[in-house]
């Protein structure tokens, strides 16, 4: 269906409050009548009716002079009630949409409060988690609720959960798995299941947080509120807000108001007239129509706007147009400069979507938004799923793979070839929610290993990780060895499965310590944080090493050292990198040269090495070591 078979409207939709009046605009321009309800309260039966007034451009508008805050609304269209698609509030469950005083949802302090500015997208320490699955401890009444995140739990000891635990990590953004109101979750507290569970990538309103995640969710401002609320914590904290946002399909398809609405507009039809599935859900949006991108531009604007978050990461960015991504880049990127934009590079299935037209890994290029690098998380840890290996377990082939993502997956010379025109495009990562977990992956692959060489290998996962230019991310447990039971898939698993155990952290704490000391160290060395491809050029050198070994130097502007070397053994043995391997003669004096190992396995440990009695480096076994250099 072309763009311009329908009149395109310009106008602000859904419902425009104040306290003397409320204007109601809906786009339908099939539809020749349609009905305002105007219920009482969310689960009244009785309901005032209005004829709602077409204009030319396909516009439904009818205004109602009277105080209609606390009021909910829907709109009769032939023999369908359905909700509004630009609600900013619904009732409990999402069945009807409600209008509500937007400024009494602010939450004290709520227009002044700090957000963190002046960091660039390197300087970026992304932590993914899922509200339930962070805060579901069992004995909490506050379990997978906006305000149980922002929580500062203290067992004792140092074992901080909740708020302090992302604090004292050091993370610098959080991404929460979506929160904008999905079905398949029941939002009665009365009538929930322990086991009605979901992640959320079942969309129903784009622009109103999830019930389920409220303290109470039959009230309609509640759950502004407390979201509200959370990201302001988190911003005191220090820590940026990322949401997750799902544009590229619906929950429901034939029957969702989207379709009811403007049939067969919002979505991609096939010839047939079966829905395009690209999404694997059911169907896919047709975000390349005029209206579909209207809706998703002013859906993000609205989320900055009115909840101050700091960033998106897009599900399924390749079932969203080039063109709509880009107009979404610019949008933001006009309230906000250093919001953070990123997304998957593919699609979930066949789709009707031209392959020129996908925002796919290449798409990024100087575009301003960044994408998931998945052939540098295989080249760590290999396949998602699956038995095969990667670097850490000994597969040698994948050195130059993982040496590209080193590099920050740019065009850093003939061998290393990336889709990155500079590092802050690739968002690395070993594992998402999605999958097996970085524990499980490694002991699936490696299923005669001890407890004691499986933690060696994480250990090795997250130091290639943290040390690598481009944007890191971590998912939520990787820091303590966390496990979901071998679940690849668990997007509908009970917590038994899903939910974080935190006594893992009292358990494993050397781990937790050792992740926490990397994040440190990137903070601490910018030379881990280079900003242009052209940069990472001039300061990263590989050396030539053996084939299951990587080594490489980074020059530092510094007035302590000159360089650092970091080495990446994946072998069972201990391997010595010759200083001429390093250095040439002509560069520096052996006798000249000064060096401290400021990490190894241990974490951040500050010892002098004499490098005049090996004459070479040592890296240990599965493991990353790091050196500080000095030649003056």
């Amino acid at each position: 269906m072309p763009n311009d078979q329908y009149p395109v409207s310009h106008k602000q939709l859904g419902s425009i409050y104040s306290k003397n009046k409320t204007i109601f605009r809906l786009w339908a321009p099939t539809q020749e009548k349609i009905l305002l309800a105007i219920y009482e309260n969310s689960l009244c039966i009785h309901r005032m009716q209005y004829n709602m007034k077409k204009d030319i451009d396909g516009v439904f508008e009818i205004t109602i002079e009277e105080d209609l805050e606390g009021k909910f609304y829907t709109f009769i269209v032939n023999d369908s009630e359905v909700t509004d698609p630009y609600s900013v509030a619904v009732s409990e469950n999402g069945v009807r949409s409600a209008v509500v005083d937007l400024k009494k949802t602010d939450p004290g302090g709520w227009k002044i409060h700090s957000i963190p500015r002046g960091s660039l997208p390197c300087d970026t320490i992304i932590y993914e988690l899922n509200l339930i699955d962070y805060t579901g401890k069992k004995n909490s009444d506050k379990k997978g609720a906006y305000l149980s995140l922002v929580d500062s739990e203290d067992k004792g000891q140092g074992y901080q959960e909740g708020l302090s635990h992302l604090k004292d990590l050091g993370v610098t953004h959080v991404h929460i798995l979506p929160v904008n109101d999905f079905l398949t979750v029941e939002e009665c507290k009365e009538t929930k299941r322990e086991n009605n569970y979901n992640w959320g990538y079942d969309p129903e309103h784009y622009n109103v947080p999830e019930g389920s995640y409220s303290s109470v969710p039959s009230d309609p401002k509640n759950r502004i509120f407390e979201l509200k609320k959370m990201i302001m914590k988190l911003h005191q904290a220090g820590i940026k807000v990322i949401l997750d946002v799902v544009y590229n399909h619906t929950y429901r398809s034939k029957d969702s108001n989207f379709n009811v609405l403007v049939p067969d507009y919002y979505y991609r039809m096939k010839e047939d007239g079966s829905f395009s599935n690209g999404s694997g859900v059911g169907n896919e949006l047709a975000t390349e129509r005029s209206m579909v991108r209207k809706f998703i531009l002013e859906s993000v604007v609205y989320w900055v706007k009115e909840y101050k978050v700091d960033g998106f990461r897009f599900d399924l960015m390749g079932l969203i147009d080039k063109e709509t991504v880009n107009e979404i880049v610019i949008a933001l990127k006009r309230i906000d400069k250093e919001i953070l934009i990123y997304g998957e590079p593919w699609i979930g299935f066949d789709s009707i979507l031209p392959i020129k037209e996908r925002t796919l890994k290449g798409s990024q290029a100087h575009q301003g938004f960044s994408v998931y690098n998945d052939a540098f998380r295989d080249g760590i840890k290999g396949g998602n799923d699956d038995e095969s290996k990667g670097f850490i377990q000994g597969n040698c082939h994948m050195k130059n793979i993982v040496e590209t993502g080193i590099a920050g997956t740019i065009d850093y010379d003939i061998l290393h070839r990336g889709f990155a025109k500079d590092p802050e495009e690739s968002i690395n990562y070993i594992n998402s929610h999605d999958n097996l977990i970085l524990y499980d992956k490694i002991k699936k692959t490696c299923p005669y290993s001890s407890e004691e060489e499986l933690i060696k290998l994480n250990k090795f996962a997250l130091s290639i990780l943290f040390t690598s230019q481009g944007i890191p991310f971590i998912h939520e447990g990787n820091e303590i060895l966390r496990t979901k039971q071998m679940v690849a898939n668990s997007y509908d698993s009970p917590l038994a499965i899903n939910k974080i155990n935190w006594d893992y952290k009292e358990r494993y704490y050397d781990f937790y310590t050792f992740v926490r000391d990397l994040i440190y160290l990137r903070k601490a060395y910018r030379c881990f944080r280079l900003n242009t491809a052209e940069e990472i050029r001039q300061r990263l050198k590989f050396v030539s090493t053996r084939e299951c070994t990587i080594a490489y130097t980074i020059k530092e502007d510094h007035d302590d050292f000159d360089y650092l070397l970091i080495i990446h053994n994946a072998m069972e043995t201990h391997v010595g990198i010759p200083f001429t391997s390093v250095f040439s003669k002509e560069e520096v004096a052996l006798e000249s040269m000064k060096v401290k190992k400021i990490f190894d396995e241990r974490g951040i440990a500050y010892t002098t090495y004499d490098i005049t009695k090996s004459k070479s480096f040592t890296g240990a076994p599965q493991s990353t070591v790091i050196y500080q250099i000095v030649l003056r």
